[in-house]
């Protein structure tokens, strides 16, 4: 193809392929939502001009508009490897793949080698979405998917940027010490994923425990949070949401005497949903946790329990139905604002 056919040809297909990255950046996003896949980024990117005649000189291709399947790029990285595999059947089902062209880059590494690692996808939007009035003028256009973990992209970066120097060939002291951190990134990403599916088999075994009314079982932060929003979706109380660990809401609880949910579920005040509700009280984890101990025994928790919050006075009308008439006034004077 001659420079000013290449011209011609490109100022009449760079404007669609901006518009197809930007289309796809959103269904794809729209898709993983829907699917519940979670992510970190989804990004798009258009050759430019310039990248586009100097790849096809590069590469001496002969028909560019065949041969380039780039001109549109979207990257989707995930957190764990195991979310790979659930995006990769999204693709496949969502767009029309070319199989041809797509590949996983672990297969073209050797069993001893350790290099780039990622996922890449050639595709079109397929016939049913360019049936679409918004999408007949990009129907058949090629772009390409490319699908990694954080860590692997972080490896990519590093291994692809100049200004780092950690491409080309290295002197063989560096070379291997290069490898052997990759390979224990690697390991990392594997041991993140398995950690990621550990934690999911635990709260299934909760669930199941809690279903059965079994609940001898240690208070960590994924429990305790299991057990309290459980607690409210039985009482039919919607909690707000919180920012941040619930760490020092268990140091609270076991200083309080409490280190298991059994023994959590035995100081939450008989009626207290019932009042929470009639005097409109609103709350999130922490101030329903700290309620349960408060009402239960607030002496105790001021005698054994370090805490550095107070509460707001407008709970009073909650805890006047908890705490002994008589007690009322200290008992303010010692928590409240």
């Amino acid at each position: 193809m001659s420079d000013v056919k290449i011209d011609t040809w490109l100022e009449q297909t760079l404007p669609l392929h901006s518009r197809l990255t930007e289309s796809v950046v959103a269904i794809v996003e729209n898709l993983l939502k829907s699917k519940k896949i979670d992510y970190l980024a989804v990004s798009g990117r258009t050759k430019t001009k310039n990248s586009v005649i100097e790849k096809v000189a590069r590469k001496g291709y002969r028909n560019p508009a065949e041969q380039l399947t780039d001109l549109s790029g979207i990257r989707i990285i995930v957190f764990f490897e195991s979310a790979i595999s659930d995006v990769s059947e999204l693709i496949n089902q969502a767009f029309s793949v070319d199989q041809d062209n797509s590949l996983n880059q672990d297969s073209l590494l050797s069993a001893d080698q350790i290099g780039y690692r990622s996922v890449h996808f050639v595709c079109d939007i397929g016939p049913e979405r360019a049936s679409l009035p918004e999408f007949e003028e990009l129907a058949g256009l090629k772009f390409e998917f490319q699908v990694r973990t954080v860590l692997q992209h972080a490896w990519a970066e590093l291994a692809h940027d100049r200004k780092y120097k950690f491409s080309g060939k290295l002197p063989k002291r560096v070379e291997r010490q290069l490898y052997l951190y990759a390979g224990m990134l690697e390991i990392a990403d594997q041991g993140f994923d398995e950690v990621s599916k550990s934690i999911d088999r635990y709260i299934e075994d909760l669930e199941k425990k809690s279903s059965q009314g079994d609940l001898n079982v240690e208070i960590d932060s994924i429990s305790l949070e299991s057990f309290v929003h459980d607690w409210a979706h039985r009482n039919g109380i919607e909690l707000e949401g919180i920012r941040g660990s619930v760490d020092d809401l268990i140091s609270e609880l076991n200083a309080f005497g409490v280190y298991r949910l059994e023994d959590l579920a035995k100081i939450i005040p008989e009626k207290y949903s019932e009042v929470y509700k009639s005097v409109g009280h609103e709350t999130n984890i922490f101030g329903a946790v700290r309620d349960w101990m408060l009402m239960h025994d607030w002496r105790r928790f001021e005698r054994d329990v370090p805490y550095n919050w107070v509460i707001e006075t407008e709970d009073s009308d909650l805890f006047e139905h908890f705490i002994a008439e008589d007690e009322l006034s200290e008992f303010y004077e010692t928590f409240a604002l």
